[in-house]
């Protein structure tokens, strides 16, 4: 009965075995953050850990239906050109969501490059 309760838990380390394991999580990061197709996100929030999750999936996802596109046996081109235009509403709304809450908290939204503040043509407006 004992030995089928501990088989549930975990193997307690040694501190050696610990500091092993923190120092290769370590230099698996630096190995990470070494190459060209990988970038750093910085976590205020907890929430950010779900994202970045999400992101990590969706990347995965959409690089292999970009392959797949319009090949036998595949996804159907029609199919994979509406799930990459929703990927893409996602990111819009996203980018919109950013700027509405950096307004409420009176702050300046500088979107990231290649994306436009969907509100500066509303303050534009009012002001004009």
């Amino acid at each position: 009965m004992a030995q089928e309760e501990n088989e549930g838990k975990r193997k307690k380390l040694t501190p050696e075995e610990w500091e092993q394991k923190k120092q290769d999580r370590l230099n698996r990061k630096l190995q990470m953050a070494q190459r060209d197709d990988m970038d750093f996100v910085s976590r205020k929030a907890e929430d950010t850990s779900d994202f970045i999750i999400l992101i990590g999936t969706t990347d995965f996802l959409v690089d292999k239906l970009r392959k797949s596109m319009g090949r036998k046996r595949r996804i159907d081109g029609i199919k994979a050109v509406q799930f990459i235009a929703r990927i893409e509403a996602i990111k819009d709304e996203l980018n919109l969501w950013n700027a509405e809450v950096s307004r409420e908290l009176k702050r300046d939204y500088k979107p990231p490059y290649g994306y436009d503040n969907p509100l500066k043509k509303e303050k534009k407006e009012a002001e004009g």
